[in-house]
This record gives C-alpha cells, structure tokens and sequence, in this order.
C-alpha cells in the first residue's frame, strides 16, 4: 500500500501481531487473576479468534497490495502465511499442551509482525513506487 495509509496499516498490523504474542505469553500467568480484575473476557476464545482475525485482515489488506502494485517480493507475503499457518495449525494441533501451544503461537505472531515491518521497508525501499 502506497503512502501514509500503507504505512499504518503495516504499523498497526504490527502492533497487532505484537499484542497477540503478548496475549499468548502472559495468558498462563494471569489466568487466575484476570477474572478478578474484571478482564476474564481476555481467556476467551472469541478474544483468541478476535486477533487472529484482525491480524489477517490487516496482512491481506496491507501485503498483498503492495506485492502485486509495488515491490513485487513475496518475502513479505511468505512470512506473513507461515506465521497464520503455524497459528492454525497450534490451535488445531497443540489445544491440550499449553507450552507448546503457547510456544508456536508467539512465534507464529512474530512472523506476521516480522513480514508487515518488512513490507514497510520494501515499500520504502521500491524504486517504482
């Protein structure tokens, strides 16, 4: 994506991804105390599904544009599918061994995070842009 508008959409895909492997690395943690604070809502799996979805639409709608209209490198797009790969398949996969779950979550929402911060630099660095 072109201009400010790409740039936030990679800045918040990023974010995104980052406040899942937050989400997923702290979850064991505060499982005992985030229904007492009121923030139960953050172990639901509507939350869980939340981000992911939100993570995705934010790599469909910031990467590929900017693969088909402007750099051309599919570096970007092939982290960003890796990363929601590994996340669909921890959950279909993992659902009972939370460190491993835990564990390919976490890395799965750094390559999504790895690949919009890549795609801002293509983006920058495209010479046809």
């Amino acid at each position: 994506m072109k201009g400010r508008i790409g740039r936030f959409v990679d800045g918040f895909g990023a974010v995104a991804s980052w406040a899942c492997a937050v989400h997923c690395l702290a979850l064991p943690f505060l499982l005992g105390a985030l229904p007492i604070t009121g923030l139960g809502f953050l172990l639901s799996e509507t939350t869980e599904r939340s981000l992911i979805g939100v993570s995705a639409a934010l790599a469909l709608l910031s990467l590929v544009p900017s693969f088909v209209t402007q750099h051309g490198k599919l570096r970007s797009v092939f982290l960003a599918t890796s990363g929601l790969s590994l996340i669909l398949l921890t959950h279909l996969l993992f659902e009972d061994d939370l460190i491993a779950k835990t564990t390919f979550l976490v890395v799965g929402a750094v390559l999504i995070s790895a690949a919009h911060i890549l795609n801002r630099r293509l983006c920058q660095a495209c010479e046809h842009c």
